[in-house]
């Protein structure tokens, strides 16, 4: 298995040797007027989302989009690693999980099952992402936890890569996903789907906009989801989503928007995932096929509502300056009764616990910021100002179910049991609020013609309170963190960026899980640094991107006593390699890279120098596409993703092995009667290999089986 991994870092080092051999016309036109060129003249329908790469076929300019708290730019002004998934990807992959979304960057892995309530969880550069802070709607923070948002309301979801404490306030040094809502259109478009995916999942899905009124002054952006039918692990998906997006152009300069959006998830059956903690093996069992049911109590769920509404104004002052003022308001709920498995030995032998809870959270934010450009003499400036208040609550049970129900195997056929004990989880608390202020500013100073000197802090007034029951005292915690960036750029050529960067941010502490002592425990935020060096090149056939970086952060474990803690650091090291180049006729390869290494260090004597669970040292994928020769519209793609072996558990006693997914599909676009119409068929896991997915330490779940996905699409 290591020919693969050599392959595709060949296959990444090649694309990145192939950018100079592009074509360098785009090279005459000055780094000035290219960072310019994709402003939007009319200033209405702005966000607040990620800086994008643009990625298909042909040369385009990457759109000018914000960074948070960095303002309005391109990716190839930004000092750091960046990933986008348009909402054409989506579509062509039939991507319908967050854990899908990310699947070709080598930086991302997927922590939990599809249907499962952590088919949320992503882990990036190592670090699994902030349920607090590090996901975003339209650049506004959403508690993000047990909850897969509706892909098909997104016209894309975007990724900054590592520490972003001085754009986005506190976040896990992983990185931020940032959902960005779809948008009304300039015309009246109307395009309906139907699909189907293993083993008999069917969905349909309507997606309209327009603008109306005088002189158009209105738009409108609908979109409505249906899912339902019976998974290939046995269990039952029901969703239902609906999203608006309106906006109105009060005058030549000034906008108004609206984002609505509402899901209703629902998972009957299944199990959730599989538990270490009192595992007797040297080594783990085989991992079981994906699609065997391994649910031993009938009457297992987990339901899931999740409301979302924002607004703003928007203000395009004039050619260069602009100021926005946005609020949002979210809330979830959820409720389940799961079943995780306690496996015991390498014969496969393991333990059905049932677990019951509830839980619901309340997320508000208000935002405002000024951006713009001006000129001290030979130096330019390009200037970022705001701040933002945000209030986050969340409420949960006083009492978790968490009991044995009995013994079963992996491999043997599954015996029901029955649990005739009651629980009632129609009380709940308060358990979690916190408050955060924030201002902020960054200047990014051009000298020099080539070079640039980004500066950025943002100063944050931050206070806690916690619950560990409704009758126990409150603990609460305060602090008034100044978290700075830095970043000196070189840009000789319009298409080419190199860069170094240094960040600082502080992310929330963890909640202790059910069987430690301080069950419930919020502990304290942790601090985390991180230095990054990189290049990026955006030609017109060919791009690639390398990065090296280094994340020093606080480490959060279980000790000795059973305490959930906050205690010592850890260090991750990583390089990161992408490129792509398309040839002719259509034909295009891509590949992804990375390598990294964590360690624990200055924590307790045991884990020094032990390797950090959940990072491989390696991970890579290849893509290859082309359009079929004689078949108008018909395009196939490959892809193969390789995992290197990890950590199951931080005392480094188990290791989960590596495995390699390889995954097809085909795409065909043709018109009837003057409509366009797409159809699809995707594979994922093309030769159904069995392997173990990790989720967090001492946890894992069983990978999903081969599956096929189909999908037709009318556009009016």
């Amino acid at each position: 298995m290591r020919v693969i991994p050599a392959l595709l870092i060949g296959a990444g080092t090649l694309t990145t040797s192939l950018a100079y051999a592009d074509d360098t016309s785009s090279s005459t036109q000055s780094p000035a007027n290219d960072a310019t060129s994709g402003s939007d003249k009319t200033g209405d329908n702005k966000v607040r989302s990620l800086a994008t790469v643009t990625i298909n076929g042909t040369r385009q300019q990457a759109p000018e989009v914000s960074s948070g708290a960095l303002g309005t730019r391109s990716d190839l002004e930004t000092p750091f690693s960046t990933r986008v998934v348009t909402q054409q990807d989506l579509e062509d992959r039939q991507v319908k999980s967050l854990g899908k979304v990310f699947a070709e960057d080598s930086a991302v892995m997927s922590l939990g099952d599809t249907y499962s309530f952590n088919a949320y969880s992503i882990n990036v550069r190592g670090i699994p992402l902030d349920d607090y802070n590090g996901y975003k709607i339209n650049g506004l923070p959403f508690y993000m936890t047990t909850v897969e948002l509706p892909v098909e309301s997104f016209e894309s979801i975007q990724l900054l890569k590592g520490a972003s404490g001085f754009m986005y306030g506190f976040g896990a040094p992983g990185g931020i996903i940032n959902f960005v809502t779809k948008k009304p259109t300039d015309t009246f478009t109307f395009s309906a789907d139907v699909g189907y995916s293993s083993d008999s999942v069917f969905s349909q899905h309507i997606d309209t906009g327009g603008r109306f009124g005088p002189d158009s002054m209105f738009g409108y952006r609908f979109n409505i989801t249906h899912e339902q039918g019976d998974t290939y692990n046995d269990a039952h998906v029901l969703r239902n989503s609906e999203s608006l997006s309106l906006d109105a152009r009060l005058t030549r300069s000034l906008t108004w928007t609206f984002d609505g959006l509402y899901q209703s998830r629902k998972v009957d059956g299944g199990i959730q995932d599989v538990m270490l903690s009192d595992y007797t093996g040297t080594g783990l069992p085989r991992a079981p096929s994906g699609r065997t049911n391994l649910s031993a109590y009938g009457d297992t769920f987990f339901n899931s509502n999740v409301y979302f509404v924002g607004s703003g104004l928007h203000w395009q002052i004039d050619p260069v300056w602009k100021a926005s003022i946005d609020y949002s308001h979210s809330k979830d709920e959820r409720n389940y009764s799961g079943q995780w498995l306690d496996l015991l030995d390498e014969q496969g032998d393991f333990n059905t616990y049932l677990n019951r809870s509830r839980g619901s959270s309340i997320y508000d934010v208000v935002q405002a910021t000024l951006e713009g450009k001006f000129s001290t003499g030979p130096v330019d400036h390009q200037v970022g100002l705001g701040a933002s208040e945000q209030w986050l609550s969340k409420k949960t049970v006083p009492h978790y179910l968490y009991t044995d129900i009995g013994s079963n195997n992996l491999y043997d056929t599954i015996t029901q049991h029955t649990w005739d004990g009651t629980y009632d989880y129609s009380q709940q608390y308060n358990n979690f609020n916190s408050q955060q202020k924030s201002i902020f500013a960054s200047d990014t100073l051009s000298v020099l013609k080539y070079w640039s000197i980004l500066a950025g802090i943002r100063y944050t007034s931050y206070h806690q309170t916690s619950w560990t029951s409704p009758s126990a005292s409150p603990v609460s915690y305060t602090q008034n963190p100044v978290t700075p960036t830095l970043a000196l750029m070189f840009r000789p050529r319009s298409d080419l960026l190199f860069y170094a960067s240094y960040v600082e941010a502080l992310e929330d502490g963890g909640t202790a899980a059910q069987g430690y002592a301080n069950a419930n425990q919020v502990l304290d935020p942790i601090k985390s640094k991180q230095y990054e060096v990189g290049v990026k090149y955006d030609g017109r056939h060919v791009g690639a991107s390398a990065a090296l970086f280094r994340i020093e952060r606080g480490a959060e474990y279980g000790n000795a006593q059973n305490v959930y803690v906050s205690n010592g650091k850890e260090r991750i090291n990583g390089l990161e390699l992408d490129g792509h180049v398309d040839l002719p006729a259509g034909f295009r390869v891509a590949a992804s890279t990375a390598w990294e290494a964590g360690t624990y260090s200055e924590t307790e004597a045991d884990l020094i120098g032990k390797r950090i669970e959940g990072i491989p040292r390696w991970q890579a994928t290849l893509q290859i596409s082309d359009r079929i020769p004689g078949v108008t519209g018909l395009t196939a793609n490959a892809e193969v993703h390789y995992y290197g072996s990890m950590m199951a558990d931080a005392n480094n006693n188990y290791v989960l092995p590596s495995f390699t997914l390889v995954n097809a599909g085909l795409s065909y676009r043709t018109t009837v009667a003057g409509h366009g119409v797409t159809l699809r068929a995707e594979v994922d896991n093309l030769f159904n290999r069995h392997y173990w997915g990790f989720l967090q330490s001492d946890y894992m779940f069983v990978g999903a089986p081969r599956t096929l996905a189909l999908n037709a699409r009318f556009d009016l």
